[in-house]
């Protein structure tokens, strides 16, 4: 029975309807017996996914529930501002996902139905793509439209994601300028003028953000150090290169599922990542780490790398007239 019910998920794109189930001869009670015992699951009322959909990131079950709230909806609804962001970048920090937005011809403002956020506005047709047969607004429009409601910190996440991918910096500024008298429009220009697409994950991302809000200075991002023979000694996330200090954020890039070191344990990784700081700090660099913990904590977190900012500079460097704010 499951992969009964997967293979009829996967024909709409991952789910499955309540018309589908009658038309195959389930009836109510059926339905709702394989929802108890979770061969079926409830994305929506009369929409199911089959059992797995739990075991899918945040972002595909998105995916899923964004598709399957269009398809209940008429023909010219696309699929806009955070769900197709999320469709498009893969990546969902700050955004709510029980909550699918579209946009919608016959409609002038913005309205609120069983978790589907109707915007008005007619798009022109260039602004749409489909995907998987569904009809979505393109990427750079979706990122600012998720800046406008999401707010900078979400919006510099979508835009530095957008532009690593290789947008086109000039085109989103061109939808900037259109903006112009949009709500959020503020919001979605300091997530363009912040955006970071040198950054390798969100954490890096929000790690600027932090250091804007915290007033320490922007600094090089992704830099390369070497030995005197040009043998490389390692690369660090953040350099301030006046205060001759580096930063790096550790998510699950370095010590989760996605660490470089396949295979090996956290504890191979630790002693590896300490044989890389000793290296930078013979350059001589000090060195700031943060965790996710502590982009939640991001005044305190300013204050111990500005304090160790200033140390390294007392240290290692020589008088410069530079100062942290």
């Amino acid at each position: 029975m499951d992969d009964f019910f997967a293979s009829l998920a996967q024909h709409r794109g991952g789910y499955i309807r309540r018309p589908d189930l009658l038309d195959l001869g389930f009836d109510d009670r059926q339905i709702r017996d394989a929802i108890r015992s979770k061969v079926l699951v409830r994305l929506r009322p009369g929409t199911y996914a089959p059992r797995g959909h739990e075991g899918l990131s945040p972002e595909e079950r998105h995916r899923i529930l964004a598709f399957a709230a269009q398809d209940k909806l008429p023909a010219d609804v696309v699929i806009s501002h955070h769900s197709a962001a999320v469709i498009h970048t893969g990546v969902s920090f700050g955004l709510d996902l029980e909550t699918v937005h579209v946009t919608r011809p016959d409609r002038t403002t913005a309205r609120t139905e069983a978790k589907v956020v109707h915007h008005g506005g007619r798009l022109p047709e260039e602004d749409v793509v489909e995907v998987d047969g569904h009809r979505l607004v393109i990427p750079s429009r979706a990122v600012l439209e998720t800046a406008s409601i999401a707010g900078t910190e979400a919006g510099m996440v979508q835009v530095s994601h957008l532009l690593r991918q290789g947008a086109d910096e000039a085109e989103l500024l061109d939808r900037l300028d259109a903006m112009s008298r949009w709500p959020g429009v503020a919001k979605v220009r300091l997530a363009l003028m912040w955006a970071a697409p040198e950054c390798e994950s969100v954490g890096e991302v929000r790690s600027v953000y932090m250091f804007r809000m915290g007033g320490l200075p922007i600094p090089r991002m992704q830099v390369d150090f070497f030995d005197g023979h040009g043998g490389l000694l390692g690369r660090v996330d953040f350099d301030w290169e006046d205060f001759w200090h580096c930063g790096e954020f550790d998510g699950l890039v370095k010590y989760g599922r996605l660490n470089p070191y396949s295979g090996a344990d956290l504890g191979q990784v630790l002693v590896e990542e300490k044989r890389r700081e000793d290296r930078i700090r013979e350059i001589p660099r000090g060195m700031s780490r943060w965790i996710y913990a502590d982009l939640n904590s991001p005044k305190a977190t300013c204050q111990r790398i500005r304090a160790a900012m200033e140390q390294s500079r007392r240290l290692y460097g020589r008088p410069r007239r530079t100062t942290i704010p």
